[in-house]
C-alpha cells in the first residue's frame, strides 16, 4: 500500500539571516505504483483422484524456524487466531497445520507446486470457508511461515475432509531459505541489548526493518514473486509490500518479548496491512510501510505508535471475524472476505514517537530553548537527524512555528548555534540545510537536520 502523509509539509529554509527565504513543496506521492493484492485472497482447488491412494514421496525440512529470541527476552505466542476458532474441529486442523507444512514433496507437480503432507479430518466435512478460516488463523498466528502459498486443495472422502496445502518452494530450496532467514533474523535479534526498554527495543527492530527493506512498488499479486509478501521478502532478500513489513515486525518484536499482532483492512481504497503493539498494559497502532516514506533513506515516525483515531484518519480497519460469519443466511457469505480476528482499541498516547521522544514546548522562552538545545546535541552526536517537538495550547500552531523559525530572535537557529559551541567538528549542525516537516492536526513537528560535514 502507497505510504502518504497526508496534511504535511516540508519547508525548507536557507540561510540564517534576520529575514528568512523559505521555500514550501508539499509531499506528493503517486499511489498508481502501489496497487497490491487482497489479503485474504486465499484460493481453493479440489484435490482430483483417489484421496486414499497418495504416492507422493515427503521429505520432512530439518532447518525449522528459529524461535530464539533477543537478549533475556521470552518469546510472546500471538495466538488470536487461535482462540477466535470456535469449534473444536477447527483447532484440530490449526494444529494439524503446523506439522503438515514442514513435510513437502520432493517433487514439483504440473503447475511447479510442491505439495504438503495431506491433513485428514475425519468424521469432519468442512467447508471451504471454515478451511480458509482456520488457514487465516494460521497465518495471523505464525506470519514467519513464508513458503506456503495463497492456495490450498481439499476433497471429501466419506465423511472425512482431506487438505492438503502448497509449498513455492521444493524441501532442500526451503530448508536454505529457513538458513538464510533465521541469520538474518539472528543479525537483528543480537542489536538489543539487556536493559533496553520495551519502546527502545521496538523502535530498534522498526528502523532495522525499514533501513534494510525498500517498498517494492508495481507488485498486483503473488504471481509478481511470492517473497514481496513474506517476512522472506523484507528481512532476507530487503524487497516487500505492505505484508512483509508487517510480518518482519510481528515475527521480530514477538521474539524481543513484545506483543504484537498484524492488522487487516485498507488505506486510500486499496488492501493494507499493518500492526499493533502492546507496551506495558497500553496498545498502540504501528504502521512500518507508511513509515518508509522518505526519499533521502531517513525512516519516518509519523504513524509509530499511534491512536485508533489517529490511524482511522487516513485507514480502515476491516471488520471483526464474527461480523463476516455471523449472518443469517450461511450461503451469502463472502468465502473471501478481509476480516481481523482481533484489533484492540489504542487509545494512549504514551509511547507514541512524539510523545516519548519529543520535546514539549508550551511557551516559546528561555526554558523551551534549552530543551532544544539538549535535543539537538543529543540526536546530532548519536548521528540522528530527526528533532521531535510537540507543541501545547498556549498558542495556535501558526504562531508557534512563526515565534520558532520566522520572527527575531529566531529561537531555532540560536539553539542550534549554542549546540554548536558544545560539539565537535564531526558533529557540528548545519544552519542552511533545516527542514521541518509539519503535523497541524497533532500539534506536532519534525525538525530534520544534517551535519555540516554532510551538508557540504
Amino acid at each position: 500500500m502507497k505510504k502518504i502523509v497526508s496534511t504535511i509539509l516540508y519547508v525548507m529554509f536557507f540561510g540564517f539571516a534576520a529575514t528568512l527565504v523559505t521555500a514550501c513543496v508539499l509531499l506528493l506521492i503517486d499511489p498508481s505504483d502501489r496497487f497490491e493484492r487482497s489479503i485474504n485472497n486465499i484460493e481453493a482447488v479440489p484435490i482430483n483422484g483417489d484421496t486414499d491412494n497418495n504416492d507422493s514421496i515427503y521429505e520432512q525440512i530439518e532447518e525449522k524456524i528459529s524461535s530464539e529470541t533477543a537478549a533475556d527476552h521470552q518469546l510472546i505466542n500471538i495466538k488470536y487466531g487461535y482462540q477466535a476458532l470456535e469449534k473444536d474441529e477447527k483447532r484440530n486442523l490449526y494444529d494439524k497445520i503446523a506439522k503438515s507444512i514442514y513435510s513437502i514433496t520432493d517433487k514439483a507437480d504440473e503447475n511447479g507446486r510442491y505439495r504438503t503432507a495431506r491433513m485428514r479430518m475425519k468424521d469432519v466435512k468442512m467447508s471451504e470457508f471454515d478451511i480458509r478460516e482456520v488457514i487465516n488463523a494460521y497465518i495471523c498466528d505464525n506470519p514467519e511461515i513464508f513458503w506456503i502459498e495463497n492456495l490450498f486443495g481439499y476433497a471429501y472422502s466419506e465423511n472425512d475432509t482431506i487438505i492438503e496445502f502448497y509449498s513455492v518452494l521444493s524441501p532442500k530450496e526451503c530448508g536454505e531459505h529457513i538458513k538464510i532467514f533465521n541469520e538474518k533474523m539472528h543479525s537483528i535479534l543480537s542489536d538489543i541489548k539487556p536493559g533496553m526498554t520495551e519502546y527502545q527495543r521496538e523502535r530498534l527492530i522498526h528502523d532495522k526493518v525499514l533501513g534494510s527493506c525498500v517498498y517494492k512498488t508495481g507488485i498486483s499479486s503473488a504471481s509478481d514473486g511470492w517473497q514481496y509478501f513474506s517476512v522472506y521478502g523484507a528481512l532476507a532478500d530487503g524487497e516487500a509490500v505492505c505484508e512483509g513489513y508487517a510480518k518482519s515486525m510481528q515475527v521480530l518484536l514477538t521474539r524481543a518479548g513484545i506483543p504484537c499482532s498484524t492488522v487487516r483492512g485498507d488505506a486510500d481504497g486499496i488492501p493494507h496491512m499493518w500492526n499493533v503493539v502492546q507496551l506495558g498494559n497500553e496498545w498502540y497502532h504501528l504502521d512500518p510501510t507508511w513509515d518508509d516514506n522518505d526519499k533521502d533513506g531517513v525512516i519516518n515516525y509519523e504513524y509509530f505508535n499511534v491512536t485508533t483515531e489517529a490511524i482511522l484518519k487516513n485507514h480502515v480497519i476491516s471488520e471483526g471475524v464474527d461480523a463476516v460469519i455471523n449472518v443469517e443466511d450461511s450461503n451469502s457469505i463472502d468465502p473471501l472476505a478481509r476480516y481481523n480476528f482481533a484489533v484492540p482499541m489504542c487509545t494512549d498516547k504514551t509511547m507514541n514517537y512524539y510523545y516519548a521522544e519529543g520535546v514539549m514546548i508550551q511557551k516559546v522562552d528561555e526554558e523551551s530553548g534549552k530543551r532544544i538545545t539538549v535535543a539537538l546535541i543529543e540526536k546530532a552526536q548519536n548521528s540522528e537527524v530527526y528533532i521531535p517537538i510537540r507543541f501545547g495550547s498556549e498558542m495556535p500552531y501558526s504562531e508557534y512555528l512563526e515565534k520558532l523559525f520566522y520572527e527575531a530572535p529566531y529561537q531555532f537557529y540560536n539553539c542550534i548555534e549554542q549546540a554548536n559551541m558544545r560539539l565537535d567538528d564531526e558533529h557540528k549542525i548545519s544552519m542552511d540545510s533545516v527542514s521541518v516537516l509539519q503535523n497541524e492536526n497533532d500539534m506536532t513537528l519534525r525538525v530534520k537536520i544534517k551535519s555540516e560535514k554532510a551538508a557540504a
